[in-house]
């Protein structure tokens, strides 16, 4: 039997963020490349992080504004623990 094989995140992941309270497009060249959107009060971030790494940093650069975390949601699909051989 072969134990399951573990993969890490896809390079490039998309990442929304969502923060309480209203950005201004001024600091879309602090979030390094993410789009901002405002709506119902609160701001999206969208974009890419290169791995996990980098996606701690941008949620200390947040922390480090004082701004409400509200969610981070991974917008694509990272691999699953699969056995070998077994189909994706």
């Amino acid at each position: 039997m072969t134990a399951p094989r573990t993969t890490g995140p896809v390079d490039n992941d998309r990442y929304e963020i969502r923060l309480r309270g209203q950005l201004d497009s001024r600091w879309s060249d602090w979030f390094e490349g993410f789009a901002l959107n405002v709506s119902d009060g609160d701001t999206t971030l969208t974009g890419r992080v290169t791995d996990q790494a980098a996606l701690h940093g941008l949620l200390r650069r947040i922390g480090d504004l004082g701004l409400t975390l509200i969610s981070v949601t991974a917008l694509t699909d990272t691999p699953l623990n699969r056995n070998e051989g077994e189909e994706p």
